[in-house]
Parts: C-alpha cells; sequence; structure tokens
C-alpha cells in the first residue's frame, strides 16, 4: 500500500510539475551591437538593467508566466557581421531586436528581421535611410537627420554668429546624410560654408581636415561624426593650437557625459537626442542602480534603449502576444512616455517629434544651454 501512495504522489508531483512549466515560458528577445566599443556595451547593459526589472515586477502573457532573456549578437559595427548575426537571432526565435548600433549596420540588417516579421527597434540608428526602406519591422527612436541638421544650423549661425563654416563628415550614411542636410540648412539661412572634407570613419590622420580648416579660415567646424573619432580630432586642435569653434551630434558625446567632456575644449557644443538627461524620471535611483551594476557608461544612449525594450513588452501586454508580427503592428500605434521623452512613431517607423538638447563644453564638464524644439 505504501509503494501505491508513493507512485500516486510521484505522479501527482510530476503531473503538478508539468502543469507549471506548462504556465511558463522563456522568451528571447535580441540585443546587437558591437561589444568592443564603449556605446555597444551600454545598449546590452542597459537592455540586461530592462530585463532585470521587468522579470523581477512578473510579466504574464497569454496566461504564461514569462521570463525574458537576452540574445546578444556582437556585429562589430560591420554591416556584413550585422546581417549574420540578425540570421542568427532570427534563429534562435526572438521575438524582437535591440539595435544595431550605427545605421549602416541597422540598414544592412532590417531586410532579414523584416523577411521573418521582428520588429527592430535602434535606440542609436539616426539615418534617414534606415526607415526609408518602406519595412513596417523598422522602429527609430532617435530622431533622424532631418530634424537635427536644421537645429545644428540655427545653432551655428543664429546662436554661434560663425562667419565661415567648414563642414567634415566621416563617410558613414548617417555622417554623409547630416553633412548633407546641414549644409543645405546653413544655406538657407545665409550662412557662408566655406570649405568640406571627408575623414573615412576608421581613420585618425587629420592632417589634410586641419590644413584645409586653417586655409580655409573657418571660425567654425561642424563634424558629422561619432565617438571616439570626433574626440580625436577635438584632440588634434588642442595639440596644433587650433580655436576654431566645433559643432558636434549626440553621436559625439564621450563616455562621461555628461560629468566630464574629457578631450573636448571648452566652448565645444553637442547636440543631443532628447531632454537633458539629469532631468530623467527617478534619475538618481536609477543611475545609482545602474553603476552598482555595470561598468559601462550611462549615457542618453542607455535611456533610449532601455525604453526600446519597455516598450516592447508594453506591445506584449497590450496585445498578449508573443508573436513579433503582432508586436509590430502594436508598436506603430503606441505612444509611450519612457525615460527618454514621449515615444511614437511615423507610418515609416521614424519618430515623431523628437527632442533635443544643446550642451556646451566648460570647465571640463558639459553644461545644458537649451531644449529644442
Amino acid at each position: 500500500m505504501r509503494l501505491f501512495f508513493r507512485a500516486a504522489a510521484s505522479v501527482f508531483l510530476f503531473l503538478s510539475l508539468s502543469a507549471a512549466m506548462a504556465q511558463q515560458q522563456t522568451v528571447m528577445i535580441g540585443v546587437a551591437a558591437p561589444m568592443s566599443m564603449a556605446p555597444g556595451q551600454s545598449m546590452r547593459d542597459a537592455v540586461q538593467f530592462a530585463l532585470e526589472h521587468i522579470n523581477h515586477q512578473g510579466l504574464r502573457i497569454d496566461g504564461k508566466s514569462v521570463t525574458l532573456k537576452m540574445f546578444l549578437v556582437d556585429d562589430k559595427n560591420d554591416p556584413n557581421l550585422a546581417v549574420l548575426g540578425a540570421r542568427a537571432a532570427v534563429s534562435a526565435g526572438v521575438v524582437g531586436v535591440i539595435g544595431h548600433l550605427s545605421t549602416d549596420t541597422s540598414v544592412a540588417a532590417a531586410k532579414v528581421y523584416s523577411d521573418a516579421g521582428i520588429p527592430q527597434l535602434s535606440p542609436t540608428a539616426a539615418g534617414r535611410e534606415f526607415t526609408r526602406q518602406g519595412y513596417q519591422t523598422v522602429f527609430q527612436l532617435l530622431g533622424h537627420s532631418e530634424h537635427a541638421a536644421p537645429y545644428l544650423a540655427e545653432t551655428a549661425i543664429k546662436m554661434l554668429r560663425a562667419k565661415r563654416i567648414m563642414l567634415i563628415d566621416n563617410d558613414t550614411s548617417l555622417g554623409r546624410e547630416l553633412a548633407r542636410n546641414f549644409g543645405t540648412a546653413v544655406t538657407r539661412l545665409g550662412g557662408n560654408l566655406v570649405d568640406t572634407d571627408r575623414i573615412n570613419f576608421k581613420s585618425s590622420d587629420f592632417n589634410n581636415a586641419v590644413s584645409k580648416i586653417r586655409n580655409s579660415d573657418a571660425d567654425l567646424v561642424f563634424f558629422a561624426g561619432v565617438v571616439p573619432q570626433s574626440s580625436a580630432l577635438a584632440a588634434r586642435f588642442q595639440q596644433i593650437g587650433l580655436h576654431t569653434q566645433l559643432l558636434l551630434a549626440g553621436g559625439a558625446i564621450n563616455p562621461q557625459f555628461p560629468q566630464k567632456s574629457e578631450e573636448y575644449p571648452d566652448g565645444t557644443l553637442v547636440l543631443v537626442q532628447g531632454n537633458p538627461v539629469e532631468k530623467a524620471p527617478d534619475f538618481k535611483r536609477l543611475e545609482k542602480e545602474y553603476r552598482q551594476k555595470y561598468t559601462s557608461p550611462l549615457i542618453p544612449l542607455t535611456w533610449v534603449a532601455y525604453d526600446a525594450v519597455a516598450m516592447l513588452v508594453e506591445a506584449m501586454k497590450r496585445t498578449d502576444s508573443l508573436s513579433p508580427s503582432v508586436l509590430s503592428v502594436a508598436l506603430h500605434q503606441m505612444k509611450y512616455s519612457g525615460l527618454s521623452g514621449s515615444i511614437s512613431f511615423a507610418a515609416d517607423g521614424s519618430r515623431d517629434n523628437p527632442r533635443y538638447t544643446l550642451y556646451r563644453a566648460e570647465q571640463k564638464t558639459w553644461k545644458t544651454l537649451n531644449t529644442l524644439p
């Protein structure tokens, strides 16, 4: 009789565990970025930070308890590797992807995700090309270059009163786009564009650019590039005693932003996506918690990547679904209030009504000047 009860108890326990397991599900969210770069590390850790918060709170979709896990793709900021990484993420069964870091890698991978019906939310790709491909799975959490360029031009002409402007880009999709739109806006505002140059994003040879700056007698240089190249260019300015004003876009912020301006000389201006980072809701508590867990930079990108995860999960809740195609439809319809501000998307997946904050390097730190619009 005891053997009978033991066997019955074992069967009951097995059935109970089986029933519990049937009510649980692990769901993968992809993260695609270069792990050798500080912004890529920040994106990875921001996603993990968000997943931990959501898992701690508990998530139930379609009657099942859901645990979220990260599927990491290190694309080394290379378009070819981005495509391979995207295919790996699709094969792993991710329900959405946060990434990629650059416009070039995001564009390269977009078709893979589109063919699989998987939403791709990029916290950093600001090139207009990203949303011009017509994919309904693409979501751009930054304002694209056609938003940013006019504000940069107005800063140069109306605020800094620049008389002679030189334009340099880093020969990437975003860099070329931003430079072209900036030049058009400068001309429209009656500014004087005295020269242009292009530096490959992998190069540290600034000699030709510096010669052009000197020969053109430019009083302001706008560099459409990102770190670490932008900070290296600024360091070169200081090494040779070049006092030309430097204007930058958000991808140029250094890892210690906004506490330290590092290599950037005082007077450097940078236009950053979103409201002032120090005014983000619950910033002090989240900053403390993040720094206790991670060593990667806590920069505006961190908040945007965190919001990307939160939006994807909110789409799951609203639809009670884990189907990627259903989540894409929901994301198009959402207006979400996140750490980086209010986020909604136009029909092509670009961000509606993005806001920007202008910072200036003063006494080796970044000071907030104003928010646009």
